[in-house]
């Protein structure tokens, strides 16, 4: 059920997936795409999407990520900045602070952070004006 959700989410409104890093592979450096991201390997470094970032069950990533949508079912270290909306899988960990104006955290997720939500919602409703 989860990966039909996961793929759902991934494909509804119209980004596809444009990399992947499979479970053998390991990134040392930044990753940026103007679409969408799935991590089921390892990555060090920042990980910059415009649209979806996804980080598989057994993936690890150490470094920040920006994206519109992030789903995190895997173990991340580092700050999270979600322009649309974050979700922690219940398979999901992460040690990092959260900007996100909606958020899903699934039980029996580790998170160890701060969250912030309001602020980042009023910045960007600034930035349209």
């Amino acid at each position: 059920m989860q990966n039909a959700r996961r793929k759902k989410l991934m494909f509804s409104k119209g980004d596809s997936l444009d990399t992947l890093i499979g479970k053998a592979c390991e990134v040392k450096g930044d990753i940026i795409s103007k679409e969408t991201i799935r991590v089921d390997g390892k990555v060090e470094g920042q990980i910059k999407a415009a649209e979806t970032v996804i980080i598989g069950e057994n993936a690890f990533v150490k470094g920040d990520i920006e994206a519109k949508h992030i789903i995190i079912g895997g173990k991340v270290t580092g700050d999270v900045l979600a322009t649309n909306k974050l979700e922690i899988l219940a398979t999901g960990e992460l040690h990092g602070d959260i900007r996100t104006p909606r958020l899903f955290i699934a039980e029996g997720v580790i998170f160890e952070g701060t969250c912030e939500m309001e602020k980042i919602l009023q910045d960007m409703q600034q930035i349209k004006k």
